[in-house]
């Protein structure tokens, strides 16, 4: 396909390249990123290849960044689909709700990115049904962050439903390419000839000279070519210096559009003022503020080639950014404040988005107006806008006529500066342009300054300190101001959890012992989980899981974050992980990787649990160097906590130890509890893997002595297992015998499949043999342990240790085979090796084990044929005169035999070998 005639000079190449992309978009679809520098001509391409666009059959909706928009979320995306109003309103629910409620159209609960960016996909795929469609988007640098992401979405998926998503981006903007990653087409600078050429052909009475000279100035700029030759064919310039020495063609373009500008009448330049800063192009919002005549003023500006009108009628645009960028630094303070204060009034039924023009036309403090403005920056919060919420609330500060209600603003945006947009250096700033620093200052500035204290340094004893001194115990009751109240609590229970000292949670818990009951995601009732997890009423439990039910409809990050905390202490942590994932993609997207931290720690925690170890310490590596790259160096000691642990799984005692002396250091400098807790807990699973019982009970013991679980330990209950199996093994069977009674008595095993888990087992282990069996059968039948494979694994061992012990040999071997399969599966080399030597133990060496591929014997296939039926181990049991523990023994050589894990594979497995070796099983059989 030719695109001659387009009237481009020396882009015969780029010409070509765009015919085969919009060939490719009709036929299957395409994506195309053109990269050059301001002024090179990629706008000339886009409008060369929308006309072929048009001219070939493909409908064209063109959008593009603009420079006053690029905070408000989706106005991109705004510009995409308003154009598809028809496709919308056939569009099936809930992708045309998600898309009314993101773009204002609608009402109704923020939907989440992944939602909007699904729906943006089907909405475009629809209109391509009945004929191609082609994207155009200029300006991608200055798009908002949201639209963005739609953008990357669509085009990495335009195959098959001829979809063309073509943009334009300027140089020097290597994050929007990364995340894009389109096929991307440089836009160089015309050679010299092909500038000489383009000059000579607009500019026909210039002399050769003088085309020479201004070629050689505009440096292949093809902007830069017409304005510099446009400026001498109107002066009738001869000599040299039509630029300043050492400026850039874009800088001089920019001057040269500012004196069309100041040549403009005044009414056109209020208006094209009103357009720049209005942003969105449209011309309702135009008229209503331009006021009569407003038509006619824009006559100068089109004819003089600054803006154009779309066809549509609706849509104003600027021919190029430069010429936003000239009328705004054009226009003087007052005219630009006049100018805003205009765009207030005709917004005035949209509060969002008429907040910024609202705080813009302010100059003296408007408490009023602060509100409205504060309004939309909770509101920019709830939508994830995280760093557009922090500026407008600085600015809602700065017009706060009351004090304590301007430092309080300012300390919010401090506070989420920190601890969700994880911007470290914001922070401290808007601390120090808070009127009441130190004692007295408000709650929200003082969780500021206590966050940044703990995340930054570790210092939880200061933290601890601002906070008990700011909250006041008359005034933190039932009618405290909740929000930020709520925020205070939050990080005191941090600096607390972190330093893990009795007298700073004695102080906490009193506090919050006055407070009502409020939902399980809240601060309050993260302190009362933490306090004694085995109380947690059955109403918390249920609200936590509704919760996690709604968690994708959530959008605001500090939400999930404590959401996800609840559901990590109640072993409820996988349920959000595709939350999780979304947060650290946005903040990722958004520039706010210190605000993903804590979502990629918990990520991370749900990998180690799983059993997804590679995953676990990829992303634990990540916290560890982005937790030291910005800043967050309390959270880098997480990352190296979970690092230890899955080196201590996987046997590798450097590491692990090398882990743990980082988290030691900090700990004993710093006093802080937990650290050192995370320590000996990764360096008693070391120890266990190796059989090194003795030390395994010294560090299990230093987390909490044997026979208690004090409040506020959750490690007590993650390393109990641990304690009760090294007392056990190292003769200590009084202390294990305490140890079991005391997390019974805790009533842990209701809360999760985990901890039911650990309290069967480690009663079966502390409890005379028969009863020890029939626990441990108990242990592996209850529901949902399959979501915790190492301590099944480990709960497997434990049963074929006891059964080794109690002469059961073939029983026990079942149970260690099992268990060496899982630990083999997982990476648990120590653990392989244990139960190794246990299989050795019962006269099995690893060549007699079984394989898959080995023959069932026969009562093996009647077993495991009746099992695959759905029969119960009971009813096997009773039909084939066996006891259950023989049938379970049967069914646990069959599974490796087979090639399986678990019952539920048996019917497809018993089916494939009969298929295979259709005779000879059946021959042996009975």
């Amino acid at each position: 396909m030719d695109i001659d005639g387009s009237g481009l000079v020396g882009r015969a190449s780029e010409l070509a390249d765009l015919a085969a992309f919009l060939d490719k978009t009709a036929q299957d679809g395409a994506a195309l990123l053109l990269i050059g520098e301001p002024g090179v001509g990629k706008t000339a391409l886009l409008n060369a290849t929308t006309d072929r666009a048009v001219a070939t059959g493909i409908r064209v909706i063109r959008g593009g960044g603009v420079e006053y928009e690029s905070d408000v979320r989706f106005a991109g995306l705004h510009q995409l689909v308003y154009p598809l109003g028809a496709e919308l309103v056939l569009l099936p629910e809930p992708a045309r709700g998600v898309l009314d409620v993101a773009l204002g159209f609608g009402t109704g609960l923020a939907p989440a990115d992944m939602a909007v960016l699904n729906a943006a996909l089907l909405l475009f795929a629809a209109a391509a049904r009945e004929q191609p469609l082609l994207l155009v988007v200029d300006d991608l640098d200055a798009l908002d962050r949201a639209s963005g992401r739609v953008m990357s979405f669509v085009a990495r998926r335009t195959g098959g439903h001829r979809i063309g998503v073509l943009a334009a981006l300027r140089t020097g903007i290597s994050e929007l390419t990364g995340h894009l990653r389109p096929p991307e087409m440089p836009v160089a600078p015309l050679a010299d000839v092909d500038a000489i050429r383009l000059l000579s052909r607009r500019f026909t009475g210039l002399p050769r000279r003088v085309i020479t000279k201004v070629a050689d100035q505009a440096q292949g700029n093809p902007l830069a070519l017409l304005e510099f030759g446009a400026l001498a064919s109107a002066s009738g310039t001869t000599s040299s210096g039509l630029v300043a020495p050492g400026s850039g063609p874009a800088r001089e373009v920019r001057a040269l559009y500012a004196a069309r500008v100041a040549r403009l009448p005044p009414a056109t330049r209020e208006l094209l003022l009103l357009a720049a800063l209005d942003g969105s192009g449209e011309v309702c919002v135009l008229e209503e503020a331009g006021g009569a005549g407003w038509l006619d003023a824009l006559v100068p500006a089109e004819r003089d080639h600054l803006i154009h009108v779309l066809a549509d009628g609706h849509t104003v645009h600027f021919r190029h950014p430069l010429v936003r960028s000239a009328v705004v630094e054009e226009a003087t303070l007052e005219r630009r404040r006049t100018a805003h204060r205009r765009l207030a009034e005709v917004l005035a039924g949209q509060p969002e988005r008429r907040a910024d023009p609202l705080a813009m036309a302010t100059t003296t403090p408007d408490e009023t107006v602060a509100q409205i403005v504060e309004t939309g920056a909770r509101e920019r919060l709830r939508r994830g806008d995280i760093l557009g919420a922090v500026a407008r609330l600085r600015r809602a500060a700065v017009l706060s006529a009351d004090r304590a209600n301007g430092g309080r603003r300012l300390a919010y945006a401090a506070y989420i500066g920190a601890s969700v947009a994880g911007h470290l250096e914001l922070s401290p700033q808007l601390i120090q342009e808070l009127d009441d620093p130190g004692p007295g200052q408000s709650l929200t500035a003082s969780a500021a300054a206590g966050y940044l204290s703990l995340m930054t340094n570790g210092d939880a004893a200061t933290a601890h300190k601002v906070l008990i001194e700011a909250i006041d115990p008359r005034t933190a009751g039932p009618d405290a101001e909740q929000e930020d109240l709520s925020t205070a609590i939050f990080t005191l229970m941090l600096a607390c959890h972190y330093s893990g000292r009795a007298e700073h949670w004695a102080s906490l818990r009193q506090l919050v012992a006055r407070l009502p009951s409020t939902s399980a995601s809240s601060p309050i009732s993260l302190v009362r989980i933490l306090q004694d997890v085995g109380s947690v009423p059955d109403e918390l439990l249920h609200d936590l899981d509704e919760q996690l039910a709604r968690l994708g409809e959530v959008t605001d990050a500090d939400v999930v974050i404590r959401t996800a905390l609840a559901a990590s202490y109640l072993d409820r942590l996988s349920r959000c992980r595709p939350w999780l994932t979304r947060a650290v993609d946005d903040a990722r997207d958004t520039g706010t990787v210190g605000g993903a931290l804590p979502s990629l720690v918990m990520s991370a925690l749900d990998d180690l649990y799983a059993g997804r170890w590679d995953a676990a310490q990829a992303a634990a590596t990540e916290v560890v160097s982005a937790g030291r790259d910005t800043g967050y160096h309390l959270i880098s000691r997480v990352g190296h906590y979970i690092a230890a642990l899955v080196a201590a799984h996987r046997g590798d005692s450097d590491a692990c130890a090398t882990h743990c002396w980082m988290l030691f250091e900090w700990a004993e400098s710093r006093g802080l509890g937990r650290l050192e807790s995370w320590a000996h807990l990764a360096l008693t699973r070391d120890a266990l893997g190796s059989s090194d019982f003795e030390s395994a009970f010294a560090h299990a013991s230093a987390i909490t002595p044997p026979g208690e679980l004090p409040p506020f330990n959750l490690g007590a209950l993650w390393t109990a297992f641990d304690l009760v199996e090294a007392a056990l093994y190292s003769g200590r069977t009084q202390e294990a015998l305490k140890h079991a009674a005391a997390m019974r008595d805790a009533r842990v095993d209701r809360i999760s499949p985990r901890f039911a888990l650990a309290t069967t087992a480690m009663t079966a282990m502390t409890s005379s043999p028969p009863e020890a069996t029939r626990l441990f059968d108990v242990a592996l039948a209850l529901p949902g342990i399959e979501q915790w494979p190492f301590e099944v694994a480990r709960t497997r061992l434990a049963y074929g240790e006891h059964l080794r012990r109690q002469a059961l040999r073939a029983e026990a071997r079942a149970q260690l085979l099992a268990a060496r399969e899982h630990f083999e599966r997982l990476g648990a080399a120590p653990w392989v090796a244990r139960a190794t030597a246990e299989l050795r133990a019962t006269g099995m060496t690893r060549a007699g084990g079984v394989r898959a591929g080995d023959a069932l014997t026969p009562q093996e296939l009647e077993v495991a044929e009746l099992a695959a039926a759905g029969l119960p181990t009971k009813q096997i049991a009773a039909r084939l005169v066996l006891s259950p523990r023989t049938v379970s023994a049967h069914l646990y050589r069959v599974f490796p035999k087979l090639g399986i894990n678990s019952r539920a594979a048996l019917r497809d497995a018993l089916t494939d070998r009969q298929r295979m070796t259709p005779a000879r099983e059946v021959r042996n059989r009975p």
